[in-house]
């Protein structure tokens, strides 16, 4: 902990490293070892951290990661993290994209022949490319009419290699198999015409975080697994606890207009406020109630910016500075992450994604990184 740190409000993450670890390592054995697992760590580690969150991923066996910012993908690098990183299409194809591409060794998507000409132009040594193809989520990606073109035009440079095409299958989760299916179906074609074309055959992504849950037999030569690795609520929990402390304890004194407090007042007596408020997540990372000195209290009136008020009528014993677990284990009493989610109807990631920055997170059970420093080519016959 650095020295700002220490001097942060009491709001603490403990984020179980550890899990992911697990999860990389089973995903490992369900899909072998020739499948390329590129773990996708967008929006910061989906709320557990990049930085631990890629050490975690690469300790269990992923061969690369897959980024959607480029400032993140070069902090990486400067950290000393040597694995391949994939950058999704997430900001413009510039001559500074091309730069970093050619510096700190990223795998560029582009999204049109105007984009590699761009590419093309600006790189003064190798820069490998992905194409993402549209396959039916209608949001960025090629269309599949575009692949032979845009491949082949990446062919005609001397600097320029396609390293991967992917895509991202969408479906909601009432959604038949035949919806993945139909997507799965016109990304293979629109590959398999790569061949036809004459054209090498780069390493196929279809399969991300449903589709692995959903349906095997996707995988191709890679998978680009996000939620999926930061999913466990139940056996090894990524969070181990989401806590907080009592600023102040009080009797509750209002005695005008109690139809305007900002809580119903009837039947409490004594409340605390924690200084966990909107800016932390509040509302949107807990369940209704905290755990104070082992007993369930409730959480009352909306959260405020940085605060929110517990009912401590039937905790008289409670005192300021005293911890408050709004996910995790206190004196023999546990609000679990199962439940947490079971109550939001959200994922792990979900919560962490809601909790704010200024919440500082604390990271257990990592293990150290031995990654290969580049992808092995994948031969199609």
């Amino acid at each position: 902990m650095s020295a700002a740190d220490s001097h942060r409000r009491p709001n603490r993450l403990e984020i179980d490293a550890g899990s992911v670890v697990n999860r990389v390592r089973l995903l490992r054995a369900k899909i072998g070892d020739q499948v390329k697992i590129f773990a996708a760590l967008k929006a910061d580690g989906y709320g557990f951290g990049t930085f631990a969150m890629a050490r975690a991923v690469l300790s269990g066996g992923a061969d690369a990661l897959s980024l959607l910012d480029r400032a993140e993908a070069i902090a990486l690098r400067e950290s000393g993290i040597e694995a391949p990183i994939l950058l999704y299409a997430g900001a413009p194809i510039d001559a500074e994209a091309v730069a970093a591409a050619e510096r700190y060794r990223l795998i560029l998507t582009v999204l049109s022949e105007a984009q590699i000409d761009i590419v093309a132009r600006h790189a003064t040594r190798p820069v490998s490319l992905a194409i993402k193809l549209e396959v039916g989520a209608e949001r960025l990606g090629v269309l599949p009419s575009m692949l032979v073109p845009m491949a082949a035009r990446i062919g005609r440079e001397s600097m320029l290699s396609l390293a991967i095409v992917n895509t991202h299958p969408t479906f909601r989760d009432d959604a038949p198999n035949a919806v993945v299916q139909t997507q799965f179906a016109r990304f293979t074609a629109a590959v398999a015409r790569l061949a036809d074309a004459g054209l090498a055959t780069p390493l196929r992504l279809f399969a991300s975080s449903k589709t692995l849950a959903r349906l095997p037999g996707m995988e191709l030569d890679a998978v680009d697994p996000g939620q999926y690795l930061f999913g466990d609520a139940t056996e090894q929990p990524i969070i181990r606890s989401l806590s907080s402390r009592l600023l102040q304890v009080r009797d509750v004194t209002r005695d005008f207009e109690l139809e305007h407090a900002p809580f119903n007042p009837a039947g409490i007596t004594r409340i605390g406020v924690i200084p966990f408020g909107k800016v932390d997540g509040g509302g949107r990372c807990h369940g209704p109630e905290v755990l104070i000195r082992g007993q369930r209290a409730r959480i009352i009136g909306g959260p405020a910016l940085e605060y929110m008020r517990i009912d401590l009528s039937s905790v008289p014993s409670a005192q300021e500075n005293d911890d408050v677990v709004l996910i995790g284990r206190q004196d023999g009493a546990e609000i679990t992450l199962a439940e947490v989610c079971t109550t939001l109807a959200c994922t792990p990631s979900d919560i962490a994604m809601a909790i704010g920055p200024m919440v500082l997170r604390r990271w257990h059970g990592a293990e150290p990184v031995h990654a290969a420093a580049s992808l092995q080519e994948t031969n199609h016959p």
